[in-house]
């Protein structure tokens, strides 16, 4: 809603001819140049919440931002090697290998105003792990469609339309004028005013919940696959497997325990014995 990316990935599979102006990129056109370099043509007549233009400076300013500590989204650009600016509109990024999923791995770096970064001092990324503050934790200036107005942390996020917006066009635009994301941290509270409508939604509701959401006539219960994945791996690198009553060996460096380990459902897996 606030800031927007270079690339991402198109919803449910669908041609990139088909997207609306929600889930278009900032670069609606990109081409693999060589093996290891490949060029994003900027989306023109962006601007940010401050009303300065959005151009190849600042997607380049961007991604070296996000690839430099201690950001928490450089290892989405391991192995770029060097971001160029070619003209006010296209960049040019080189790889160490060649990458042919580059354009997925830019999903979730967002582009931000250069020249609105060095003049608050957070040209560099915020050090999330040591809760470092900073002006971009509690300000922003993005292309999105909404700003923000206001930000009260752990009660209330106050988001407003965007006049400015390049998207606005689109017939999926909505009219939406102001939005408040609310902090309510008690489950049965925060469905308590989602029945009463003091608020219009809730995501992602506790699991026992769901079928009482459906079958209220008042509500619209949305689901989606999800994007994310979870796999087991076992731990071949140590010589001693961590936290485990084992001692001296890993038993997962065997290829006869990884065997039998494999085909069982995860309930069913057997707790290596000395």
């Amino acid at each position: 809603m606030l800031s927007e990316v270079i690339s991402t990935v198109s919803p449910s599979g669908r041609e990139r001819a088909t997207w609306s102006a929600a889930t278009m990129p900032l670069a609606p056109g990109w081409q693999a140049t060589a093996a290891t370099r490949w060029q994003f043509r900027l989306r023109p007549g962006v601007r940010f919440h401050d009303g300065s233009a959005f151009t190849a400076v600042d997607a380049k300013f961007s991604l070296e931002r996000a690839m430099a500590s201690p950001s928490l989204r450089s290892f989405q650009l391991r192995g770029v090697r060097t971001v160029r600016v070619l003209d006010t509109l296209a960049i040019e990024i080189e790889l160490d290998v060649p990458d042919a999923l580059l354009p997925q791995k830019l999903f979730g770096v967002a582009m931000m105003n250069k020249a609105w970064c060095e003049q608050h001092g957070v040209a560099a990324a915020q050090d999330f792990n040591a809760r470092q503050e900073t002006h971009a934790v509690r300000n922003a200036n993005g292309t999105g469609p909404f700003r923000l107005l206001r930000y009260e942390p752990d009660v209330r996020t106050t988001l407003e339309r965007f006049a400015g917006y390049w998207g606005w066009q689109d017939r999926h635009s909505g009219n939406v004028e102001q939005a408040q994301f609310v902090v309510i941290k008690s489950d049965a509270t925060r469905l308590a005013a989602l029945s009463s409508g003091k608020v219009d939604a809730v995501l992602d509701p506790l699991l026992q919940d769901i079928a009482r959401l459906r079958n209220d006539a008042r509500l619209n219960l949305l689901s989606t696959a999800d994007l994310g994945q979870q796999y087991l791996a076992c731990d071949q690198a140590r010589d001693e497997l961590q936290d485990s009553d084992v001692k001296g060996r890993n038993p997962f460096k065997d290829l006869r325990v990884r065997q039998a380990v494999y085909p069982l459902p995860v309930a069913e897996r057997p707790v290596a014995q000395p």
